[in-house]
């Protein structure tokens, strides 16, 4: 494998990687992946002496790099459902009006405390590591010791749970 690394890794880089992503980091991540791959599919790989092992190790690539591409559009759409979601709940303009800036903030992080309290503990733990503390999914998916894909379910049901709370309280309030 280093031999192939050594007579491919560079040109894999450039040719192929590097012009699909334009991001050093995620370049040399998707690099390293690659080789992975190849050393866990190495076993069926077919020789084929008129193309060489090049194509495959591009293609290989390719689909990393497409990997990259769709978890960044999953996260965008994720972050763009989140700020449409939080636009949606800010308070009225009677409200703005009445309050100064920090009397605002201060109260809508009250509201926002008071609000994950009546949440389902996993639902509180799931938004405040992904969105307070910022973690990525897989970061958030690994401490609660779920795959993937479970925790993107769990967290899209967290962000409608507090939602429901947050509409249930604006309810409660216009009806004063």
């Amino acid at each position: 494998m280093a031999a192939l690394y050594r007579a491919f890794a560079e040109r894999l880089y450039r040719q192929v990687i590097y012009p699909s992503v334009a991001d050093v980091g995620a370049a040399e991540d998707i690099l390293k992946e690659t080789f992975a791959t190849a050393m866990e599919k190495i076993g069926a790989y077919v020789w084929n002496p008129a193309y060489g092992i090049f194509p495959w190790l591009a293609r290989i690539a390719r689909n990393r790099a497409l990997d990259v591409h769709r978890k960044r559009q999953r996260e965008a759409r994720g972050q763009g459902a989140y700020r449409e979601m939080l636009d949606q709940l800010t308070p009225s303009d009677s409200a703005e009006r009445l309050l100064s800036e920090d009397q605002e903030q201060r109260l809508l992080k009250e509201r926002v405390h008071r609000l994950m309290e009546r949440l389902n503990p996993r639902y509180r733990l799931a938004l405040k590591m992904r969105l307070f503390e910022e973690k990525s999914r897989e970061d958030c998916a690994s401490a609660l010791d779920i795959k993937l894909g479970t925790f993107d379910v769990l967290l899209h049901r967290a962000l409608l749970s507090f939602r429901r709370c947050w509409e249930e309280e604006e309810e409660r309030h216009d009806g004063e």
